[in-house]
C-alpha cells in the first residue's frame, strides 16, 4: 500500500510541476516569429515552372525525381562523356556516389546510341553486384543513367526513381456525360 501511495504522489508531483511549464513555454514561444508558410517552388511541381512534364526526361525532371526519392542530388558543373554516347552527360552526386545522365531527344535516339555500348562493361540495373567494380546501366524512355555505386540499396532507389518513367503531361479532363432532366 505504501509503495502505491508513493507512486501516485510521484505522478501528482510530476503533473503539477509540468503545468507551470506551459505558461513559460507559451511566453517563450510568443516571442518567436510565426513561421512563414512553406510552399514548394514552382519547378518542383511536375508540369509547372521551368521543368514541365512532357512525357520525356529532361535534366531537371531527373533531378526532381531523385530529390523526391529522398536522394538529395547535387549537379556537378563539370560535363562528363562516355564513349560512344553522342551527347555530353551531366555528372550528379548523390551521397557518396555519382551518376551520369545522358538525355536524348527521343527513345529511338537513346536506343540507337545505347546499342553501341559494350554491355560487358556495365551491370544491368536488375543484376546483382559482382566481384568487379562495374557501373550500373539504367535506361528509361529517352534517358541513359550510368550509376557508379556498389551499394545495393542506393542502386535500387535510383533505379526505382528512373525506371518509373518520365513525368507525364497532364491529361485533358474527360467531360462528364450530360445529366438527365
Amino acid at each position: 500500500m505504501r509503495r502505491s501511495s508513493l507512486l501516485v504522489l510521484g505522478w501528482a508531483t510530476a503533473l503539477l510541476s509540468c503545468s507551470g511549464d506551459d505558461e513559460r513555454f507559451e511566453a517563450d514561444s510568443s516571442r518567436l516569429a510565426a513561421p512563414a508558410a512553406v510552399s514548394a517552388p514552382p519547378s518542383s511541381v511536375a508540369g509547372t515552372g521551368s521543368c514541365p512534364a512532357t512525357g520525356l526526361w529532361s535534366e531537371c525532371a531527373v533531378l526532381e525525381r531523385l530529390d523526391r526519392a529522398g536522394l538529395a542530388p547535387r549537379r556537378d558543373s563539370a560535363a562528363t562523356t562516355e564513349a560512344p554516347l553522342a551527347p555530353a552527360g551531366t555528372l550528379v552526386h548523390v551521397g557518396r556516389f555519382q551518376l551520369e545522365l545522358y538525355v536524348y531527344p527521343d527513345a529511338a535516339a537513346r536506343e540507337r546510341d545505347q546499342s553501341k555500348l559494350d554491355r560487358s562493361k556495365y551491370l544491368a540495373y536488375d543484376a546483382p553486384i559482382g566481384m568487379n567494380a562495374q557501373p550500373t546501366l539504367i535506361h528509361s524512355a529517352n534517358l541513359i543513367v550510368i550509376l557508379h555505386s556498389r551499394n545495393d540499396h542506393q542502386r535500387e532507389r535510383v533505379t526505382d526513381a528512373i525506371v518509373a518513367g518520365p513525368p507525364q503531361a497532364p491529361a485533358a479532363p474527360t467531360p462528364l456525360p450530360p445529366t438527365r432532366p
